[in-house]
């Protein structure tokens, strides 16, 4: 399965209907109704992907915010995005310290299946867990390393026509992830 088939630049359904409007009132950068395009990423604990299932496993670390959503501190999992040309990339990561206490908890398969990417060179100091990319002139970058990802945690491949279906009929787990951040977390190496 390609990048492009599970990343999508989409207006996540607004949760709570006050959070209609954005900040200032201007409604840039939102769809219709003030709803924000945010980049999708979806993800497959069934998949053949052990970048998926380390990404599905930090998932018990998240903070939940509103039932079935759940924030996720940037050492624990964070993204980066790069961009080349018309090429928008995301690249999930976690620190060091976090991917050990936390990989060994799901068993020696894990571990095994897993290894090759705790032994790639880390970076920006931490371990590259997923890396997706779609052609979209869509920029989320920022300053402060961009707007969050929305993770959406299903089995089996999302499709962008009923992107967020599972997710109204309680098959599926929406994370929010912020620029990676590796100042906490753990060692370094």
């Amino acid at each position: 399965m390609g990048d492009a088939e599970q990343m999508w630049v989409a207006v996540v359904p607004a949760f709570d209907e006050d959070e209609d409007e954005d900040e200032d009132g201007d409604g840039a950068g939102t769809g219709e109704g003030g709803e924000a395009e945010l980049v999708v990423i979806g993800i497959d604990p069934t998949a053949d992907d052990p970048g998926q299932w380390v990404v599905n496993a930090l998932m018990d670390r998240g903070h939940e915010a509103e039932e079935c959503v759940f924030y996720l501190l940037p050492f624990d999992l964070g993204m980066r995005y790069e961009r080349a040309g018309d090429r928008l990339g995301v690249l999930l990561l976690t620190s060091p310290g976090v991917f050990d206490e936390v990989v060994p908890k799901y068993g020696e398969e894990l571990v095994a299946a897993a290894a090759h990417l705790r032994a790639a060179p880390l970076v920006d100091g931490g371990v590259p867990l997923l890396r997706r990319e779609i052609a979209t002139g869509f920029d989320p970058g920022t300053e402060d390393g961009g707007q969050p990802v929305v993770l959406l945690v299903r089995e089996g491949p999302a499709a962008g026509a009923d992107l967020f279906s599972a997710f109204e009929e309680g098959e599926a787990a929406l994370a929010v992830v912020g620029p990676w951040g590796s100042d906490e977390g753990g060692e370094d190496d």
